[in-house]
């Protein structure tokens, strides 16, 4: 009852249990961008854009003996090069290249297990009844989320078993773009996720979008120090 009190169009016959997070919620992700990098800025960070790194600049050095015995050498990273030709020296890097981590990561000579697979969501036609402040529902059993967009709701798709896209490299130069969505094997994902909310079987579909989105194998965030890299 609770569930349905904040989202008064979700299914909720065989639901037992719903988990509220009060302060949960959505952002413009341009906004954001924009307001975190008006915050760097304020802190002295410089930003360069229309150029990508390129790589790293290491050194190596040994880290400590044992026993009389030198331990393995470990890089220490010492900067980025860019694809201007240009250096920046630091004594940390942070790879956040996205679905481009693990393909950067391998010209450092870091592992990481992040691959690009297709993600599917579906924005519906105006629905007057949908109120913008609702909250996301998120339902696991469908591998569906769904929350207020447009003036009407989207549905967003993943699959139990993804199918991954850029297996060899994702392309440098690939950007806001768009995957042929395959109709046939998203159907099923597709008529689930309405059961949740079946007011949407009878709206038009404004939008079936397919992009490459990255995911690690147990869909944790890869952080801290690389071990091949210090």
């Amino acid at each position: 009852e609770q569930v349905k009190s904040k989202f008064p169009l979700c299914e909720t016959n065989d639901v037992l249990a719903g988990f509220y997070v009060s302060d949960d919620g959505r952002v413009n992700p341009t906004d954001a961008t924009m307001a975190l990098s008006k915050g760097a800025r304020m802190n002295d960070a410089q930003i360069f854009e229309g150029v990508s790194v390129s790589g790293v600049t290491k050194s190596r050095s040994v880290l400590s003996r044992e026993k009389n015995r030198a331990l393995a050498e470990i890089p220490h990273v010492t900067g980025i090069t860019l694809s201007n030709g240009k250096e920046i020296r630091a004594n940390t890097v942070v790879n956040c290249a996205g679905m481009w981590a693990r393909q950067f990561g391998e010209q450092c000579g870091v592992n990481i297990p992040n691959q690009a697979a297709e993600h599917y969501y579906l924005i519906t036609d105006s629905m007057p009844e949908v109120d913008p402040s609702w909250p996301v529902i998120e339902d696991s059993s469908k591998a569906v989320y769904i929350r207020p967009e447009g003036g009407g709701l989207m549905l967003g798709l993943f699959e139990w078993t993804g199918a991954p896209w850029g297996v060899g490299a994702v392309p440098n130069d690939f950007s806001f773009g768009e995957i042929e969505p395959d109709w046939d094997r998203m159907a099923p994902y597709l008529e689930d996720a309405m059961k949740r909310v079946p007011s949407t079987v009878h709206v038009g579909a404004k939008k079936f979008f397919c992009g490459p989105e990255s995911f690690t194998p147990d869909n944790s965030p890869i952080i801290g120090e690389a071990p091949e890299l210090r």
